[in-house]
């Protein structure tokens, strides 16, 4: 059984400010993380990237488009906490695989948490949203797929991954960009596809405010099949996805 962390990490928070040593600071990247006792899911959006009206996917976007929305960033996993020390394991991640560890301290404060990073240099600062709330609840996609999905109340964060894993590479933005350039749009095209989605459960609806897939915001992705998620975490009676 995965260990479980403190309480005041378990929620969702949403990003106010991450800034660096050399001066670089943002404020504008949409940025939501939703954790239960032992697993999280995090999706990082730039306030710039493109979405076009009437868009019903990568197809209907320009080369330039698709390597800016590269920029995303979004992954899941276990977190373990000793002290006042955080590790998050990528299971799942937006960008190619790294050999950067993510690890930091953290301190938590009226709803405030400080994010130091130990392995690279940078400073975030999180706001929590949902402090108490309940169920708080992670699944795996079953089947040979790769997914997962966290519940956190009214709130989930859904991310199935692309049908190939990702090369290792500088950035997903380096990998979209070297495929357009040989003529594989179809390559960058299949490396921008994990979808990722974030929005509120209401009923049998689960509406999306923010995804990787820009034409899906505003949507209703339906209710969650439960034959095709396996339940790995929660707090509570696990909340019925149908």
């Amino acid at each position: 059984m995965s260990a479980h962390v403190p309480p005041e990490l378990t929620g969702l928070w949403r990003r106010e400010v991450i800034t660096t040593p050399t001066g670089y600071r943002d404020e504008t990247t949409r940025v939501l993380w939703l954790q239960t006792r032992s697993w999280y899911a995090d999706i990082r959006v730039t306030a710039d990237r493109p979405r076009r009206e009437g868009a019903t996917g990568f197809a209907d976007y320009t080369d330039a488009e698709l390597i800016a929305m590269a920029a995303v960033q979004g992954f899941a996993g276990e977190l373990t906490a000793t002290g006042n020390v955080c590790l998050w394991r990528r299971d799942l991640d937006y960008q190619p695989p790294h050999d950067l560890v993510d690890e930091a301290t953290f301190t938590v404060r009226d709803g405030v948490m400080i994010e130091d990073g130990i392995h690279s240099q940078y400073q975030e600062i999180w706001r929590q949203e949902a402090p108490a709330a309940t169920p708080l609840a992670a699944y795996r996609l079953a089947g040979g797929a790769e997914g997962m999905l966290v519940i956190v109340g009214e709130h989930f964060l859904e991310i199935r991954d692309r049908a190939t894993p990702l090369a290792p590479a500088e950035s997903l933005t380096a990998q979209v960009t070297e495929a357009l350039a040989a003529g594989r749009r179809d390559a960058a095209i299949a490396a921008l596809s994990m979808r990722i989605c974030y929005g509120k459960v209401a009923g049998a609806s689960r509406l999306v405010t923010l995804s990787s897939y820009p034409w899906l915001e505003g949507t209703d992705l339906g209710a969650a099949d439960p034959a095709e998620w396996t339940l790995i975490d929660r707090d509570a009676p696990a909340p019925a996805l149908s």
